[in-house]
């Protein structure tokens, strides 16, 4: 569920040797360089790597992914785990059937002229699901089927088919309906029933319980004094958890001392098949999670090279004790997680560890990731020591040349603590170790996040800054998240060569009043092509304004400038500032480089 940058001009390819974080591996494709040996691939992937070494651990203290069946009425079984292949009962249908409104007739009974007419008793009214007679082998359809006053009927021209559904066309018995492993869909509950059964066998919910560890922790619904948190990342965690197929449940809120923690997690650990305890993993003063899991079993892993999710710890309560320690009494092995505290770093957490441990237990694949090929609109900073997991919006941006449609992707804020990421977010990239920065530009890959409104609606706006550069944008932000608009502050030159990349779908610019205005449009008509100059305010002897690329001026994100430049909070907006006038906010100018061959002049239109 990553993405991975190729560099620009290049096509994205797959990382050679690369590993998903079920610890399966995935071969590259040929090239003419070698691919480096298994464990560098591995050392490559922080996450895999780590989620491995947990797995190991776990192993050796006695545990095993082995998920407890139970009976469900098909009823109630969607969203379930089939425990194995499912094959039918009987075949469906189970006889023949009419496919088809009409009259059920021997084929050897029709002649080859039409209309003819067949006596009451070679014909047998059917409609559709009715059993076929035995001495029938077709359905002529009711539409060119005459009923006669003295019981005959007229077949008024040639049967178009056959229209009867054999035994067993959809499914036959003892044939496979669904295999093992297999999530039921609610589509998947029609076919079992189809298929002869009231109840089904399925894997029982892995049961994980939530603890929620701090001193400023409070439950939903209470009143908070200064410096108090309410625990959000429990329900966040639950409801990932029920998502995933889980039964999960939260504990009250721990405090921040070893003692408690120890007994609510060796608590938690008799009836869970897996216990999450949330922040603490990092290494404060009131961080007990990696203390308290080494005192009640072995931690396997304190951080991984991950960025959010860094302070992760993955270990293991109760198992075998380790030869180092025989103090400690053997009790069934529990997979344990320390999840960050940080929203952002808690999900990615849970992505990248439970998410993997859970299909492992209920014996599901993990779902295949369909990466869309994007373009950065802005330069991603990364640390080549950390896989980077960076949450981005995805803009649909016309070519100023060609005209069509592409991809660009544009990062969100990267606060491991900023929740309201989470929900504006529409696709994940990742930017893998050993990768030190990406550029604007660069070709990348990124994964739709699953329930996410992908529905490319930000508008990238790039140039300088000012006075009515910031109306406009707080006016286009009215009533809507900061995102839906996303303006960088470029110079004029960095501005339009983005522009002329297809990297934003407008650039700002200042430009001069009187004669120097028609030549400077010009000098822009001649480096992009045939351009729209929106007139956003006037200030002095310059006039702030849009440059659209003429091939985008109807696309969506221009459309809603267009609305709010001609809109009166907006107009407001400019009256409140000293020295703009919004007369001519709105204004659009039609500009292209060819010569007019009238007067020598570039073409242009004003409406």
């Amino acid at each position: 569920m990553t993405a991975t940058p190729t560099p620009p001009g290049e096509e994205p390819t797959a990382e050679a040797g690369s590993v998903d974080p079920d610890g399966c591996a995935h071969e590259a494709p040929s090239s003419p360089h070698p691919p480096a040996p298994a464990t560098d691939t591995v050392r490559a992937d922080p996450v895999a790597e780590a989620f491995r070494s947990w797995l190991r651990t776990c192993t050796r203290a006695g545990w095993a992914p082995d998920a407890v069946v139970e009976t469900v009425e098909v009823r109630h079984s969607r969203g379930r785990v089939t425990a194995g292949p499912v094959t039918a009962r009987w075949s469906v249908p189970a006889y023949r059937a009419a496919a088809m409104d009409g009259v059920a007739v021997a084929d050897a009974a029709l002649v080859d002229t039409y209309p003819q007419v067949l006596p009451p008793e070679a014909v047998v009214w059917v409609d559709t699901g009715d059993p076929m007679p035995e001495s029938a082998d077709r359905v002529v359809v009711r539409e060119v089927v005459n009923a006669r006053p003295d019981g005959t009927v007229e077949i008024l021209a040639a049967p178009g088919g056959w229209h009867v559904r054999p035994v067993g066309e959809d499914m036959t018995a003892g044939s496979a309906v669904l295999p093992g492993g297999h999530r039921i869909r609610p589509v998947d509950v029609a076919a079992l029933a189809a298929a002869g059964y009231v109840s089904i066998t399925v894997r029982r919910r892995p049961r994980v319980a939530v603890v929620p560890t701090g001193d400023e922790i409070r439950p939903l619904g209470s009143a908070l004094s200064p410096g108090e948190i309410l625990d959000t990342n429990s329900l966040m965690l639950e409801g990932l958890l029920a998502d995933a197929g889980c039964e999960a449940w939260t504990l009250p809120v721990v405090p921040d001392a070893p003692d408690t923690l120890a007994t609510a997690v060796a608590v938690a650990a008799h009836t869970a098949d897996l216990v999450l305890v949330i922040a603490g993993s990092s290494a404060g003063r009131d961080d007990h999670t990696d203390a308290v899991i080494t005192g009640l079993g072995q931690v396997a892993v304190h951080g991984v090279a991950m960025r959010p999710g860094h302070p992760v710890v993955l270990g293991v309560l109760g198992g075998t004790a380790p030869e180092h320690d025989h103090r400690r009494p053997v009790a069934p092995p529990v997979p344990v997680v320390g999840v960050p505290g940080y929203p952002a770093s808690a999900e990615r957490a849970f992505e990248g560890f439970v998410a993997p441990l859970v299909r492992r237990i209920l014996g599901v694949d993990a779902a295949d990731a369909h990466p869309l090929a994007a373009r950065l609109a802005v330069p991603v900073a990364s640390s080549s020591g950390l896989d980077e997991y960076v949450r981005v919006r995805v803009a649909a941006v016309t070519d100023p040349t060609t005209a069509t449609l592409h991809l660009i992707a544009v990062p969100l804020p990267r606060g491991a603590g900023a929740l309201s990421t989470l929900t504006r977010a529409e696709a994940m990239l990742r930017v893998p170790v050993g990768v030190d920065g990406l550029a604007a530009g660069t070709s990348v890959q990124i994964v739709p996040i699953t329930g996410a409104t992908f529905a490319a609606g930000t508008t990238v706006v790039v140039g300088r800054s000012s006075a009515a550069v910031d109306a406009l944008v707080d006016a286009h932000r009215v009533d809507a998240p900061d995102c839906v608009l996303h303006h960088s502050d470029l110079s004029d030159e960095d501005a339009l060569a983005a522009l002329a990349a297809g990297l934003c779908h407008t650039a700002t610019a200042a430009l001069p009043l009187g004669h120097a205005h028609a030549e400077a449009v010009d000098r822009l008509a001649e480096r992009l092509g045939a351009i729209t100059v929106l007139e956003i305010a006037r200030a002095g002897d310059r006039v702030d304004a849009l440059i659209v690329p003429a091939a985008a001026f109807d696309s969506a994100p221009i459309v809603g400038l267009r609305s709010t430049l001609s809109s009166m909070p907006f107009r407001r907006r400019l009256r409140d500032l000293p020295g703009h006038s919004g007369r001519t906010s709105g204004r659009e100018t039609w500009h292209a480089p060819s010569v007019n061959p009238v007067n020598g002049a570039p073409s242009c239109a004003t409406r």
